[in-house]
This record gives C-alpha cells, structure tokens and sequence, in this order.
C-alpha cells in the first residue's frame, strides 16, 4: 500500500520536508531511518510524512530563540515545580515513583507546554487511558500547570494567565475546557477577553446553532434598515466558498462570481449563514 502513497506528489513533498527538519540537527529529532533500519525504504519514508506532522504540532516551538535566552533570572526550583526554566516549549513527564525520592517508574502521562512571557499555553496532553479511568489524568495535568503559572508569577510579574487554547461550545471534547473558573473566552471579532458565563450566554441566545458569533457588540454608526440591508446583501456577494482542489491547487470562488442557478441553490444558505453569525464574524470565513 506504501508504493501507491510514494507516487503522489504531495507525499514526496512531505519527505523532503522531514529530510529539511533532519538537516537541522535539532535537539531530540528522531533519525527514522537509523530507529528503523528493519524496514524497507518505502516504509520508513510513510512513518517520516507521520513523524513530521507529530514533530511541528508537539515539538517544534513558537518561541524564537532570542525570546527564549532573555527568560528572567528566578529560583529554578519549589517544591518540585521547575518554575525558573526558559521561555519555550516543553514535553512535562508525568512518572509513577518506586521509591520515596524517585520517579523513575513508568510513564503515565506528558503534558506538552508553551512557556510564554504573559502566560502558560497548555498545547496537547496525552496519557495512559488505564491509569486516568481511574485518576483522571488530563484534569491533573491541568491543575499542575495551573499550579506552576500561580507559582512562577511571584517571580515573572508579567506571567499571569494559563490559556487552555481554542474553544468549541458545541463539541465534547472541548466542552471540559470551561470546568476551569474563572475563565474568558477571546471575541473573534473585537479581540477582548469576555468573561465565559457571559461569553455562553450570547453564543447560545446569537447563534443557536453554531455557536459562532461575536461575543462583544460592535460600535456602529446610524444606519436604516436599507444600509443594514446593503451591508447584509455585500457580505453574502462577497463570502468565499471553498470548491476543492483542482491540480493540487485549492480553489476559491466567491457568490457574486455564480451564476444564476448557482446563486439559486447558495444564497439562502449563505444568507441564513450571515443572519446567525452577523456580517462583522462571517466575512472571515471561508
């Protein structure tokens, strides 16, 4: 099955772009071809298209290497929570203990972290699903780093928040994101924080459906129903639609370049998109 997957163009691109990533030496980055010597070729090559796509979303970091040597000088260590490492992204290992002052039992759980300068972004955990049916391990991987941010603060002033990444209001597995209180959620429209009782209050009553909406409302100058209706009537002309690839090129088309059977069958659905997301959200969506 490999020999059909090294044909595609996009398979060899991606490759070439581990063979780029080796060519790096970064610290950590798994050499497949020496941890794989027992496969053949083809084979390695298909857990390399795997391997890069795991390396840039759990280990390549956001931070720039500038930003991470000018990390403030602090205590490195209390109570065991290693508050005085750099800005950067970090793999926190979670080990059961086989002795009162070691833990060097098996690994049960891996939080992966970006230390910011404002905050802690928890990017990713992942654990032992017989261990956490039991103790529940994502959740205390949270309250760990939660703990980390209060610790670390007292001596990075500017640290202060843990941000817990995107959330999706109608989707379970992200739902548990707001068990942690208090908590704000960021309007996609005005870019401020609104408190998350609130915040769930006008996705559930703006867009009952979605849940997408802005969560502030926008400053406007007077308009009548006619200028409000022109603004409504632009963003629908103007929304994009995303039709495929064609030549492994992805295609982009906008309503106002349909034609009449085309605007038939899209405009309602576009219009009643515009009516529940409102113009100021829904002209950033494809």
């Amino acid at each position: 099955p490999f020999a059909d997957l090294d044909e595609s163009s996009s398979f060899r691109d991606e490759v070439h772009e581990y063979n780029y990533y080796k060519q790096k030496n970064l610290p950590g980055f798994l050499d497949i071809d020496v941890a794989y010597t027992h496969l053949d070729e083809s084979r390695r090559d298909h857990i390399k298209t795997s391997y890069v796509i795991f390396y840039k979303f759990l280990c390549e970091t956001p931070v720039p290497t500038a930003a991470a040597e000018s990390n403030p000088i602090c205590a490195s260590n209390e109570d065991g929570y290693d508050i005085g490492i750099p800005f950067g992204t970090y793999h926190q290992q979670y080990r059961l203990s086989t002795s009162k002052d070691a833990f060097d039992g098996p690994l049960v759980a891996v939080g992966v972290l970006d230390v910011l300068p404002h905050c802690i972004s928890s990017v990713y955990a992942f654990y032992d699903p017989i261990f956490s049916a039991r103790l529940e391990l994502g959740k205390y991987t949270a309250l760990r780093e939660i703990e980390w941010v209060r610790r670390a603060s007292k001596y990075r002033t500017e640290l202060k928040y843990y941000y817990l990444g995107y959330y999706i209001h109608s989707c379970r597995k992200m739902t548990y994101k707001a068990e942690y209180k208090p908590s704000e959620l960021l309007c996609p429209v005005t870019s401020k924080w609104v408190d998350f009782e609130t915040a769930k209050e006008v996705l559930e009553e703006r867009s009952p459906d979605r849940h997408c909406c802005a969560l502030v409302d926008m400053p406007h100058s007077a308009e009548g129903e006619a200028s409000a209706a022109a603004r409504k009537q632009s963003c629908v002309d103007k929304m994009a639609l995303d039709i495929g690839t064609i030549a492994e090129e992805s295609q982009v088309v906008r309503v106002e370049m349909l034609n009449g059977q085309g605007r038939e069958l899209v405009d309602p659905v576009v219009t009643e998109f515009v009516n529940e997301v409102g113009v100021d959200m829904c002209s950033r969506f494809v």
